[in-house]
């Protein structure tokens, strides 16, 4: 086993829906199959991943009510809860969590968002623009972490929630925290302040390590914790890499890629859009040496991808801890393949660099330093 230092990066994944896709560049294949998930589940907890995304959206299963059965037939791994506030109320919310966090000690964390498409949140009655679902998120959040950290009973009157005497009998349970870990997700400077006001690890999608530095500086100086969200393409040779991008894209799903680009019109996520920016302005699907850009039109902000051999990977992944990233989530196509690589070859190259700095006495945070340029084919 390797070395792992206090100052290490963590890594999640995300759980696939549908068995996760063969391809970048076709329609997506959605299903729900809960044994195949707890396999796939059970893997990544031998591989040692930390947490696995349970993604939230009309497209996915309900996150919450299969949750349970991940837990039961894992013993470590954590499962990362994606929710968007405004289906139901603060102290059901509580009492759903609360109520799974006795099925495994510290192993439910919590994915907030506002919501990404007017569009869909309009199919759960939800009618509010983008501005006030992020206030409302807020105010969820607040509401939440008053029945997890203060005495009960709650009371809380505001735009969105008017909440009487609230309490509970189940508390939260668990022997490290009296509350779950959060994340808030979300690219815009909102999303970071909601994530410095309530002590939550700010996750974001990714782009080139040079701009996510200078996204992230300010939070960083504050103490936030930093995450981002992007896909992999490791293999043991440049040559091999491009060849995976090639069969990937081979017969590319036009039609598939213009429902996309619609529902990218439809978004008013800063997250979203700021991908699909980044795509639009790559040369040649590349927006660096490192960071490939051509599944983004099939795949959305997730597709953003890191590709190189387990050393460039591996480099890269610590400049971008360099800027102040410590929370890395994951995709690869298909996902379970990818992920056995990147635990099997690339962790161990960068647990060996965190323990070497960590050995040689350097700061948390150093300067970065450029990867060599290559050649793409």
């Amino acid at each position: 086993m390797t070395n792992v230092t206090t100052n290490s990066a963590r890594f999640l994944w995300s759980i696939p829906v549908g068995g996760g896709q063969k391809a970048a560049s076709d329609a997506r294949n959605f299903g729900f199959d809960l044994e195949e998930m707890i396999q796939y589940a059970q893997r990544a907890e031998a591989l040692g991943i930390e947490q696995l995304l349970l993604g939230v959206g009309f497209h996915c299963p309900d996150p919450i009510a299969f949750i349970g059965s991940l837990i039961r037939s894992t013993k470590r791994i954590k499962f990362l809860l994606a929710y968007r506030a405004g289906s139901i109320s603060p102290t059901t919310f509580v009492q759903m969590i609360n109520t799974l966090s006795a099925l495994g000690d510290d192993r439910v964390s919590l994915n907030m968002l506002a919501g990404i498409s007017p569009i869909e949140q309009k199919y759960y009655g939800d009618h509010l623009e983008k501005t006030h679902r992020q206030q409302r998120l807020d105010e969820f959040i607040t509401i939440c972490e008053r029945f997890w950290l203060d005495s009960c009973p709650v009371d809380h009157k505001g735009p969105h929630y008017h909440i009487e005497q609230g309490q509970l009998v189940i508390g939260y349970s668990n022997s490290k925290r009296h509350a779950p870990e959060m994340f808030i997700s979300g690219n815009s400077a909102t999303s970071m302040q909601s994530a410095m006001k309530h002590k939550a690890c700010w996750l974001r999608y990714s782009d080139t390590v040079d701009k996510v530095a200078a996204d992230i500086k300010e939070a960083v100086a504050e103490g936030v914790e930093v995450g981002i969200r992007m896909s992999l393409i490791i293999r043991q040779t440049r040559e091999e890499a491009q060849l995976k991008i090639s069969e990937m894209m081979n017969g590319a799903d036009a039609e598939w890629a213009g429902v996309i680009e619609g529902f990218v019109k439809t978004c008013d996520s800063q997250a979203v859009k700021s991908v699909f920016d980044i795509a639009t302005q790559a040369q040649d699907d590349w927006a660096d040496d490192y960071i490939w850009t051509g599944a983004v039109p099939f795949r959305g902000g997730p597709a953003l991808a890191l590709v190189g051999t387990p050393q460039e990977v591996a480099d890269y992944i610590m400049r971008y801890k360099s800027a102040g990233v410590s929370v890395f989530l994951f995709s690869g196509w298909p996902q379970l393949d990818e992920m056995e690589r990147f635990t099997t070859q690339v962790i161990p190259l960068i647990r060996a660099q965190e323990a070497q700095l960590s050995a040689a006495g350097k700061a948390p945070l150093l300067e970065i330093d450029h990867v060599a340029e290559v050649d793409h084919g």
